[in-house]
């Protein structure tokens, strides 16, 4: 399901939320798997320190950890500075004036999403409805 724009571009970035990267890690879903490898493939993926952080985190083991940290290497990194932070805390009063909650950890990867047009690729539906009060892009992935 493609969020706000109806066709994405055919060089579209995408930042992979935390859920899909567990599925795809945990190989829970072959349509999860195959979307994320296409993607690997045309290099369009990139990722934060939120995402990094959750995955790490809930590693399991030290080799899962180390596994982590080894692939995300050839990543897209999106860095996150002062003028970031005060960009998305704008947005998060935007969303809290509208009488909306989001995590600190959503709102940064929506605010990442928004600031470099990419696609957040999730499984979790709140992205749906900050995805069209919010102007960004998003593509959920759910029942898989």
């Amino acid at each position: 399901m493609y969020g706000n724009t109806g066709i994405v571009k055919a060089m579209s970035r995408y930042l992979i939320d935390t859920s899909v990267w567990i599925d795809f890690f945990r190989g829970k879903s072959e349509m999860i798997k195959n979307r994320l490898l296409q993607l690997l493939n045309e290099n369009a993926i990139c990722f934060n320190g939120i995402i990094l952080s959750e995955l790490m985190i809930g590693a399991r083991t030290r080799k899962e950890l180390t596994f982590i940290k080894d692939n995300f290497e050839g990543l897209i990194y999106l860095e996150m500075d002062r003028d970031f932070f005060v960009y998305a805390s704008e947005i998060g009063n935007q969303v809290q004036k509208s009488g909306k909650t989001i995590s600190l950890s959503d709102l940064l990867i929506m605010a990442h999403a928004r600031k470099y047009d990419l696609i957040v690729f999730t499984r979790d539906r709140h992205f749906e409805s900050l995805g069209q009060s919010l102007n960004f892009q998003y593509e959920i992935f759910q029942n898989c």
